[in-house]
Formats: C-alpha cells, structure tokens, sequence
C-alpha cells in the first residue's frame, strides 16, 4: 500500500532525500538496492542501503517562511518569442505565487500600432496555466499584452506591459533556448492592489531524473534541464494540507504529505548580552589616557536585539536595538541619538570579502543611523522610527527625495479604484537629519564614469535617476529611477558613481524634419545624497508630507507640504513649501492634471556639470527668505479612440505653466519669470492618412525665447508603400548668453518607405530649408536607408546621407533580447557634423548606437519599488535556489558614441567626442564576466576645458566547483586636462579575493582579498575636510582568514591584514605621508568538556608610521550554563586591542565576561 508520512509544524524546514521513484517501498525495495540508492525520510531509511549524499539521489526540501512573505505576479509567451507570423498561435504562461487569493484572471493584449491604443482582445485564463491567441493578419502588428489578475472584491494586481509584433518569416526554428517554465517565480507587477497575507511554503529539490513528473499542492510544478524544480504558493493562516509526488516510469513513485498550521503570530528573535569587568594596566602608547577615565578599573557593557514578528496574520513587526559597547552608567543615554555618516549604511559583501563562497547576499532588514529601529507595517502601510528615503513623487514642483533618520509614516487604503488606484494615500515625517542635501545634475556625456560634487558621502542616501529635458526650457519630459548594483556602483567615500551602460547627451524626437543639436532633448543624470558638514553640527529639522484622495473614480485631490530648516552657520537653507493639485480622469489613457505650488525661502541649490563632474559650476537657490513665489501647471492627455468611442483614432495633449520669479523647489530654480505652454496631436485621419503635430513654447523675464511648431502628414499608398511630408517652423532668441545659431527657420522635408513585409522597409528622404533669418544655419539633406529584421532577436538597420550639415550615416545591428528589453549595437554618424580644420560647415556628430531601449508606461515608479532597473532585470526567486526557468544568453554586447558640440550655459561650448564599448558573458552559475572600455575627448572654444577622459572596467566571477569560488574587479577612470595636473581627476579601485568554503563540511573555511585605490580628485570636488583641489592618495590592502577543524574539540584561526598606503602633502607636490600596518592574529578554541571552552589569542600590530611593534595575547576560560549563557574569566597579556581605531593603549589586565544570548 502507498506510504504517506505526515507530521505537523507551524515553521522551519521539513527535509527529505529520495531515490528514483518509489511508490510502494516494501515492493521495490530490492530494485533500488539493485540500483545502490538509497531513500530516506526525514533521514529514516526507508529502502535501499545506507543513506548517503550522491547527485543520484532526488533531494527534496519543504521550507516554511512566515515572515518575508513576496507576491510575485508575472506573464510571458511560452516560447519566449516576440515575433509570430499572420495566424500563428501564440501561447501565454500566466504564473503567480498566491492563487489562493486570485478569483479571476485575464491577459489583456491591446493594439498600440495607432494613435489610440484599442483593447485587442482579452483572453480568460487560470493562475499557473496558459492561454492562447492567434496572431492577427490585419493591422499593423504591433501589440502589448499584461496580465490583471482580481481578488473576490474586484480589486487587481497587473504586470508590466510586454510587447508583441507580427513577422512574415518562421521565426520558431530561430527561438531561444526552451524555457521549461519562462517567467515563473519572477516578478513583474506594475500595479498592486490585492493585499496578500499569511506564509509561504517553498517545495524544491534537486536531482529528479528525466521523465519523472512532480506534482505539490495538486499542481504540477515543473522540472529544469538539470534535474531541478521550484515552487512557492503563499496560504492564508490556518491549517493547510501539503502534498508532494514524485512519479517515474510505470509504477515507480514516492508521495508524501505534511499537515502544516500557517499561524496568525509568529516571531523570529534573536538578542545578545555582553558584560565585561576589568582591570588595567597602562604602560605607555601611542596616546595616554585621560586622568579621570582611567581609575584602574573599568566595567563595559552591550545590548542588541533583533525581531521580526507576524501580528494577527496581518501585520509585520520589525524591531532592532544595540546600545554598541560603552560603559555601564551611559549605555541606556541617548538610544535615538545619530551618527549621520552611518546613515542608511548598506552592508556590502564586497567591502569585506569580494566573494564568500557561499552564494549568500546580505541585506540590512533594520536600517537606523542611530541605536534604535522598529517598524510596524500592514500591506503598503507602515508606521516607523529609523531611516527611510521619502518618496512624494505625484507632484511636479514639491518633490522630495531625501533620505532621513527620524519618524515616518504612510497610509495606503486597501480599496483601489476601477483603473487600479488607491482610493486614499497620506505620507508624513519628521527628522532632524544631522545632514545636508546635495543634488548633483550631470550632463550625460556618452560614458558611464561621473565625479560627484562631494566625497565622504552617506552610504545609502543616493537617489539616482535619468532625466530627459528640453536643451532650452530644461523641462522634465521624463524620469526613470536607477537601481543599486543592477544600473551603477557608486564608490561613497570617493564619491564616483559608475553606471552599468553608457548615458548620451541627448535623445531624438519624433519630427521628421531632422533638426540640430541644440533642438533635441537633453539627457542628465540625476543623483541627490546627503553629506555631514565638516566640523559643523547641522542644527534643524525635515517635515512634512502628502495626502490624496479619490472622490470617485474619475476625480483625486491632493495636498502636499514640507518645511525645511538646516542653520550650519555658512549655510541658511530654510525653506517652507505647500501645493494642492487635482486630477480629473476621463478614461484608462486620459486626464486632466491642475497644480499649483508657493515656496518661501531658499532652500537648497544644486551642482551642474556638463563635463562628467570634473568642473562643477554651483547654481545657487532662486529663493528668498520672507519672499513668497508660485507656480501653475496645467497638463492634459485625450485619447480619442476612448472619448470618442471609436469615432476617431488619435491622441492630443497639452500643458501650460507660469512659474514666478524666486520659485524653488528640488527640480526647479526660477531666477525670472517663465511662462510655457504647447500642444500635440496625433490622429489617424482615414485608414492610409496619419497627423503627427506639436507645438511649443517658452519665454522667460530675461527675453529668452524658443518657439517650435511642427507638422507632419504620412500617407499609405498601396500595400507596401508610405509617404512621409512635414513641416518645421522655429524661432529662438537668447539675448542672455553667447548663441551662434539664433532667429527663425522654416524646413521641408519629405520621406517615402517601402515595406515589402513585416520585416523589410526601405526608404528615402530629403528635406530643405526654405526661409531662415538671424544667425540661423540651413538644413538641407538627403538620403536613403534600410532596416531589416534577420531573426526574432537580431536584425539591421543602415542609412546614408548627405546636406549643408555634412555626411550622415547610421549602421546598427539591433538585438531584442525579451519583449521589453531592446539591445542594440551600430554606428551613428548624425547629419549635422564637421571636421576641425576642414571646409565642413556642421558639427561632428558620429555615434555609434547601442545600449538598450525599454517600453514603459506611467506606472514606472510603481514596479521600480520591487526592484526592477531601467536595463530589464527583474525580482526573482529562483535565482536563490539555483533553478533555471527561463534561461538567458551566454553575451551581451553594449557601447555608444557621440560627437558633437555641447552647448554649456556655465562656460564655453565643447566639441565632444566619445565612445563606449563593453561585452558581458554569463555561463550559468559558473562564469560571468565583463569588460568595458571608454574614451571622451573634449575640445572647448577657449581652450580652458579641454579635456581627454578614459574608462577601464573589468570582472569576472568564477566557480571553481561547489567549494571554491573567485571573483575579480577593476575599474579604472583617467582624465587629461590642457590646463595641467591641477585640473585632472583620476580613479582606480581594484580587488581579487578567494574563498573556499566546503559544500559536504564546514572543517576548514577560508578568505582571501587584496584591494586597491588610488584617488586624485576631480578639480571641483569637496573632499571629507572639507578642501577642494585634494591630492593624491593610494593604498593597499591585503587580508587572509581562515580556520580550521583539527577535530571535534580543538579549532585554529588566523587572521593576516595589511595596508600599505600613502598622501601626497599637496596636490602635484610628489612628496608623500607614509601610512602602513600589519596586524596577525592566531586563535585557538579548545571544547574540553561537555561545557567548559578555552581560548588562547596572540596578536601582532606593526605600524611603520610611529615605528612601533605591540604585541599582545589573551587567555580565557569559558562556562557554559544552559544553552543561552555563559561566563568566563580572563587575561589579556598586550596592551592593545584588536580595534584599531582604539588608541589608548590600556587594555592590559584580567577581565570577567558574561555572554547571554536569545
């Protein structure tokens, strides 16, 4: 008869080691030993021989977590495919984690080849099942698809829009790797409205024999082509039944149960009491200690705690304490007290050990710059004390990015609104930061390595992000948020920030009239961090917050408010500022937005470089104190295909502002009046007739104005042909700044495109100018191009031309890696270009294309907090346990140029030239690897910022075999100024480290790093002392642990660090401060009996600064009483200690020690 072992647990993990099928142990019990596999549970033997660990053997685990409990909601084509032919059936993987919760499903696929995005179809489908769909033949083929799933009341959770495109070739035979199950247990939901709660059980295992099913929870959860499987499903509190299967050929097969209570209170603790009384005995060092510290005796003392905890099934308690080591009668004063360069301190392995050879990652659950953190959250609400990053981000102009220590506090209703918004939202704080802001707007500069304003940063603060501005008006066009680790590393003691692809200076337009460089959108990045003031206590405080709200489902109103008061003596920053604002949405894709914002005070100002944070020039705050300023907005969107119900296919849009001299907020400085406005239309006249038409503008109190009105008309004729004629006017006048292509222009331009297929097109184009006035260029070109798509992930795209602007050609070979990630690799050489030296009248403009492009919708923000990245990566669960769904390529290939002039308001203009090249290769678990390299070339017309500028990047991660693994990094960024030593900037951190650690045994683990940095700062950079024009610095640093297990009684460790590091006296001098140490530790641990240990130290510190050699040794004797405390007794036989930040060397002397731990 069928065995089923069943036991009851309310949390921890339930193991078991099977053997190839077994259904009926008794029965086929002789034909596994035939095998020589053997099968246990819950290490019972059940058949076959001894249990031993072998790849043979099906490892299957059962894992409980009540505490970190993830929703993961996501959809992809079964194929991992994109392209499908007119009438192919295309079939969608819906996958989630927590059915129970979901009452109906849908993939909605929607056409967005028009003006007017139009519902395709919707498609019913079951969580963790598919759906199919055929492949229209009308239309033009363009589509995006999303999954929405419900709860019992209507609310919905929705995916991240991917998207899907008709092809005329049979692109099945050239699809991917086959994804055994693509997408399952990744997350990519962009809105989330169903509140899930309760815990999650995780099934997996390893080894499973092909053909062999694996049915748990009465799913079939599927296997990878290593034999590995996964599956997680979140269960609401109370008593559940879990069942797993293992099924092989014919009868072979094992199931097996466990009754399992999900409970609604569950808590995780762990605390640590330390108590150390003493004696000492000074003799000397390097620096005495004070009279009335040291009485001979000493009593010391330390409490920590950590605790995280479930409360009613609904809410999540997260508390964590530590008094750190100090004396006994101040350990309990000052617990919400701050040490602001800690804030929000990131615990990075690679500042230890670059690998730790166990496949772990870190994270801080408690972030607090202070002694003090709890949090106590339900759904997307929370109330806490400790740090925390504000994010009001719903208005234009009171934005706030900071990030603080203090009390904070959100509120999110669970009612959601029938387009997916929560009906009500409040967020508050309070702080007194003990830092000042920074905000830092870095032109991109076509490669990756930017300086940043200021070093000695707080680790953790940034908030970094790319924005795109119109060149002139510097209005925000779009906003996308990077991510740690996934988008740019960032080095915060030397302040350098280096992004994992290149940035551009500027992004294109939709005109068909191809304008100059200064007409085209700007490209800038972001970052806002907090700095400590050198030898200055910041004395004030951060509050404030927003509230919104939906009437119904049509109409929100919001208000938002903050003060700020930051008196450092040199700085007054105080600033007040409140706004109200309103949205009326008329449908899915249109509204109506009004805002209107006051600021009274100057606030904070920022920092702009154009040149990659070499030279910084300070825009200082437009505010004034006592000074009240406004700003208006009003912004809408129309879809006429959702207003018109069909009647007409189009979309228009509109804004207007008027921003008042002395207005400022974090993204906003108005030295003058402003007022702009504009209006855009696209609408599908006919079914073969299109209209694309825009206008804009600007003008300010200092006579500034830019005006641009374009229209564009293309038409179908036949089948296969389309015919393209627009139109350009522009007018700008700058009377305030030295402009050499000012006045008015009027261009023509015509392009028609044959399109045999959906994978062909072909075209030519010519355009002219035919009236212009002031100082104004003509812009007159001709050429023709082609783009062909060779495969579902590769195709080619060229073109040639020539005008009054100079040669244009582009070449690129276009790689689309998933629906939603574009990468892309070619050359770029832009209309409007020119040599140095030669007859050409342009500006050189070459680049050569690649990176990557996304497809976003407004919801940005909202899939950015569960960690996605601008460059596609995505929350995933099986990257943990080591389970290959959805398999990627082995290489990646990125890199861009640029060349051109680069208008800077601060300065002379440049001509830049830049490229970037860079591979990555990733071979499973294994390998990866990836080397970047980067050259800019900056020539300014008065020769004060010429500048050459080079990127080194390079690492590699390696796994050896399960025990061993190896990683090493280098980046390297060097700058060459004409204006000599003083104007450069360089920076090079490099590491290689080491790790053993045995998978089958923990007898002996060992560590290895060796580190290096050489730091010049940029010329315009604030060092931590506050100077500018620092000097040079470099240091090494080497470290080796290891420990090992001689047997079961007797363990040695030893420890070797050294750092041989130098400071040149001042900037160029060549005269360096010497800065060495060794430190050797060797340890001992012996388990004499059953709850008596030993513990022998000997220490060793060389520092050839002072010329001195301390050496040191400690002996303890240690009493286990119970499982939780223990009491020792001691000598330390050196004068110092084993922190080397300690430099009072009175550590001489016995010492009594109890430990108590939870």
């Amino acid at each position: 008869m069928e065995r089923a072992t069943r036991m009851r647990f309310a949390s921890g993990v339930a193991g078991l080691v099977l053997g190839l099928g077994l259904l009926q142990p008794a029965a086929f019990a002789q034909n596994f030993e035939d095998l020589g596999i053997s099968i246990a549970v819950d290490g019972e033997q059940v058949a076959g021989s001894a249990p031993a660990a072998s790849a043979d053997e099906v490892d299957v685990q059962i894992k409980y977590d009540g505490l970190d409990v993830a929703p993961m909601l996501n959809v992809s084509t079964l194929e991992t495919r994109r392209s499908y032919q007119a009438g192919e059936l295309v079939e969608f993987l819906a996958t989630t984690n927590y059915p129970a919760w979901i009452a109906k499903a849908e993939i909605r696929i929607t056409d967005t080849a028009g003006p007017s995005r139009k519902l395709a179809d919707v498609l019913a489908v079951r969580p963790n099942d598919v759906a199919s769909w055929a492949m229209p033949e009308a239309g033009e083929g363009e589509y995006e698809y999303v999954l929405r799933v419900y709860d019992r009341d209507g609310r919905f959770d929705e995916t991240v829009p991917l998207t899907l495109v008709r092809s005329a070739k049979n692109l099945a035979d050239h699809s991917p790797e086959e994804a055994v199950s693509p997408g399952d247990l990744e997350d990519r939901t962009a809105k989330r409205n169903i509140a899930v709660h309760g815990g999650a059980v995780t099934v997996y295992g390893k080894h499973v024999p092909q053909g062999t099913a694996v049915i748990a929870l009465g799913e079939r959860v599927p296997v990878d082509g290593d034999g590995d499987f996964l599956m997680q499903r979140i269960l609401p509190p109370g008593d559940h039944s879990v069942d797993v299967s293992v099924a092989g050929t014919g009868d072979k097969g094992l199931s097996f149960e466990r009754d399992i209570n999900i409970p609604a209170n569950d808590f995780f603790y762990v605390g640590l009491a330390d108590l150390t009384l003493g004696t000492r005995s000074r003799k000397g060092g390097i620096e005495a200690a004070d009279d009335d510290e040291f009485d001979g005796t000493y009593a010391k003392g330390r409490l920590a705690f950590y605790l995280k905890g479930k409360i009613k099934g609904r809410y999540l308690l997260t508390a964590a304490a530590d008094t750190e080591e100090g004396d006994l009668d101040t350990l309990f004063r000052g617990l919400d007290s701050k040490n602001p360069r800690s804030l929000l301190k990131r615990i990075d392995p690679d500042k230890y050990y670059p690998v730790y050879g166990d496949d772990s990652t870190i994270t801080e659950d408690a972030p607090t710059s202070g002694k003090f953190y709890v949090r106590l959250e339900r759904g997307d609400s929370h109330v806490m004390w400790g740090n925390f990053k504000t994010r009001i981000r719903e208005t234009r102009y009171l934005r706030n990015e900071r990030t603080l220590y203090g009390a904070s506090g959100v509120y999110k209703t669970e009612a959601a609104t029938s387009f997916g918004e929560k009906r009500g939202e409040v967020e508050l704080y309070a702080a007194q930061p003990g830092t000042l802001p920074q905000r830092d707007v870095l032109r991109g500069t076509g490669g990756s390595a930017y300086f940043l304003k200021r070093q000695d940063i707080s680790t953790g603060s940034e908030t970094v992000s790319v924005e795109v501005r119109d060149a002139t008006t510097g209005r925000v066009i779009s906003r996308d948020y990077l991510q740690y680790g996934s988008d740019y590393t960032i080095d915060y003691m030397q302040g350098v920030i280096i992004l994992k692809e290149p940035l551009s200076s500027r992004s294109n337009d939709s005109s068909l009239v191809r304008g100059g460089y200064d007409e085209e959108l700007a490209n800038h990045l972001v970052v806002q961090y907090e700095y400590t003031p050198l030898a200055s206590d910041v004395d004030g405080y951060s509050y404030g917050g927003r509230a919104q709200g939906w009437v119904n489902d049509h109409v929100r109103i919001g208000a938002t408010g903050m003060s700020e008061k930051a008196d450092t003596g040199s700085i007054d920053a105080d600033q007040e500022m409140i706004g109200a604002d309103m949205m009326l949405r008329l449908s899915e894709n249109s509204f109506i937005k009004a805002e209107v914002a006051q600021s009274d005070g100057p606030g904070f100002g920022r920092s702009y470089s154009s040149d990659g944070g070499l030279d910084m020039f300070e825009e200082p705050t437009s505010g004034v104190r006592g000074r009240k300023a406004h700003a208006f907005r009003l912004e809408g969107k129309g879809d006429l295909g959702e207003l018109l119900r069909g009647a007409l296919d189009g979309e228009i849009s509109g804004y207007a502002e008027k921003r008042e001299a002395g207005f400022s907020s974090i993204d906003h400085y108005v030295p003058n009046d402003q007022d702009l406005w504009g209006l855009a239309a696209r609408v599908k006249l006919s079914e073969r007739h299109e209209l694309d038409a825009a206008y804009d503008h600007y003008e300010d109190g200092a006579g500034e104005r830019r005006i641009a009105l374009s229209a564009d008309i293309a038409s179908k004729i036949g089948q296969n042909w389309e015919l393209a004629y627009g139109a350009k006017y522009s007018d700008v006048m700058l009377p305030s700044r030295t402009y050499d292509n000012a006045g008015e222009r009027v261009d023509l331009a015509v392009k028609a495109t044959w399109s045999p297929d959906d994978d062909h097109a072909y075209h030519a184009f010519a355009q002219t100018t035919v009236m212009r006035s002031g100082n104004r260029d003509r812009n007159d070109r001709a050429g023709v191009g082609a783009k062909v798509k060779l495969t579902d992930k590769v195709g080619v795209e060229g073109e040639i031309s020539g005008g009054t602007g100079g040669l244009g050609a582009l070449a690129a070979i276009t790689y689309d890696r998933t629906a939603d990630d574009n990468y892309y690799f070619g050359y770029d050489l832009s209309p409007d270009r020119t040599v140095s030296g030669s007859v050409l009248d342009g500006r050189d403009r070459g680049s050569l294309v690649a990176g990557a492009s996304h497809r976003y919708d407004d919801d940005w923000s909202a899939f950015t907090e569960n960690k996605y990245d601008l460059f596609g990566s995505r929350r995933a669960l099986t990257t943990a346990y080591g389970v290959t769904y959805t398999p990627v390529d082995n290489w990646t290939l990125t890199g861009g140029m640029e060349a051109g002039r680069l208008t800077d308001p601060n300065a002379a203009d440049l001509d830049r030239k830049a490229i970037s090249l860079g591979a990555s290769y990733k071979k499973d678990e294994a390998v990866s690897g990836t080397l970047k390299g980067e050259m800019r070339f900056d020539d300014s017309e008065d020769d004060t910022r010429d500048i050459d500028a080079y990127l080194i990047a390079a690492g590699i991660g390696y796994k050896l075999d399960p025990d061993w693994r190896a990683s090493a990094n280098f980046d390297g960024v060097f700058s060459v100024s004409d204006q000599g030593f003083t104007h450069d900037g360089d920076y090079v951190e490099a590491s290689l480290g080491f790790a053993y650690r045995p998978v089958d045994n923990d007898r002996l683990n060992a560590f290895f790093k060796y580190s290096y940095l050489y730091d010049l700062p940029g010329n315009s950079q604030v060092t931590a002392d506050g100077s500018t024009v620092a000097p040079r610095q470099s240091s090494h640093v080497l470290s080796a642990d290891a420990s090992y297990d001689i047997n079961r009684y007797f363990t040695i460790g030893g420890k070797y660090g050294v750092r041989i590091g130098e400071v040149e006296t001042s900037r160029g001098s060549g005269d360096y401060i010497d800065n060495d140490a060794h430190l050797g530790i060797i340890r001992g641990d012996f388990h004499v009996i059953k709850q008596w240990d030993v513990l022998l130290e000997a220490r060793m510190l060389y520092s050839s600064s002072a010329n001195t050699t301390d050496y040191g040794a400690l002996a303890g004797v240690y009493r286990h009483v119970g499982d939780n405390f223990k009491v020792g007794v001691g000598y330390n036989f050196g004068r110092f200690s084993d922190d080397l930040t300690d430099l009072v060397q009175d550590d001489q002397g016995v010492f009594f020690n109890l430990v108590g731990k939870i």
